[in-house]
């Protein structure tokens, strides 16, 4: 059995290699900041949508298709469901 040393392992810094990891890296967290910051704006643009759904009349409900039926119903869903 051979044993790797660390000198052998990508792990090691090696000028170019090195900052291209270290890009990929912050730019994975980068990538999953965002998404968990995405997810409270999400909930606030549907409670904001839920709220201009039910302060619309009748007229503007059958005008976008939708029955005071339906927006009672999507009012009604907590904010956490799509």
């Amino acid at each position: 059995m051979k044993t790797i040393t660390y000198a052998e392992t990508s792990l090691r810094p090696s000028g170019k290699g090195s900052v291209q990891a270290i890009h990929s890296v912050l730019k994975a967290i980068d990538n999953s900041l965002l998404a968990v910051l995405d997810v409270p704006l999400q909930w606030q643009r549907r409670i904001a949508d839920r709220h201009s759904l039910m302060s619309m009349d009748d007229r503007l409900l059958k005008d976008i298709g939708i029955s005071r039926a339906d927006a009672e119903h999507e009012a009604d869903k907590p904010f956490w469901r799509n």
